[in-house]
């Protein structure tokens, strides 16, 4: 998994100085956004945090609303390396199974067990699960990047495996609401993570124990689409 470096800058890491101080604010804004919400933030702390001059946020994106923008962007390209190869299998994998209960479970047992290892593993979601929290509890006025761009593509493909696992339609209401339930079984490994860490004495994952939750969740998961019994 992706460790603490939020953004590589190139392939080959020889970057312009301009694509340099582009990306230490890209991801001193990650940080601070993630931590305290854009209202919270100024303008000279992202710059102090960037250790960059305060005249750059307005040069290289226009202001503080921008560089928020550009934040929630980058956030979307830094995670397409984990959702879309996922969400492509899960959509091969819909076509492939039919009506095959057997093969939708193992199905859903996998994706759900990928899922969670982009949240159980490593720090790469460590500034990215509280921004996308930010978002869902309150809103700003560029959900939509966040929205459009990775939550509603996800919801869907979701939707259609529990279609499949259910014989639902996939834009069934119910069929999104039980997505949606299911979902928050994963985000909340990310979402609130310090919660379990401090019920259970931890200060991360402890990596003996990932395998644990993905078989707890993966089980609620299958029961929750009349599947369990069928992941042999």
């Amino acid at each position: 998994m992706t460790d603490m470096k939020l953004s590589p800058m190139t392939a080959n890491g020889t970057g312009s100085r301009g694509d340099e101080t582009r990306q230490l604010m890209l991801d001193a804004g990650l940080r601070l956004f993630s931590e305290r919400g854009y209202e919270s933030v100024s303008t000279r702390e992202l710059a102090r945090e960037a250790k960059v001059n305060i005249a750059a946020i307005a040069y290289h994106f226009g202001g503080k609303r921008e560089l928020y923008r550009a934040v929630l962007r980058q956030l979307i390209i830094d995670t397409d390396p984990y959702f879309i190869p996922a969400q492509e299998k899960l959509a091969k994998g819909i076509r492939d199974a039919g009506s095959d209960k057997a093969k939708l479970a193992a199905l859903t047992s996998n994706f759900f067990t990928r899922l969670l290892s982009i949240f159980l593993e490593g720090e790469f979601m460590r500034f990215r699960a509280p921004m996308v929290m930010r978002e869902y509890a309150n809103p700003s006025p560029d959900f939509s990047i966040l929205y459009d761009g990775r939550i509603e593509p996800l919801h869907k493909m979701v939707s259609q495996l529990v279609g499949a696992a259910l014989d639902r339609p996939a834009e069934d209401k119910d069929t999104i609401i039980r997505a949606h339930a299911v979902l928050g079984e994963i985000f909340v490994f990310g979402i609130a993570r310090v919660a379990l860490w401090k019920r259970l004495d931890w200060t991360e994952y402890p990596q003996d124990q990932i395998a644990a939750i993905s078989r707890i969740v993966s089980d609620s998961v299958l029961s929750s689409l009349n599947l369990a019994g069928e992941n042999r």
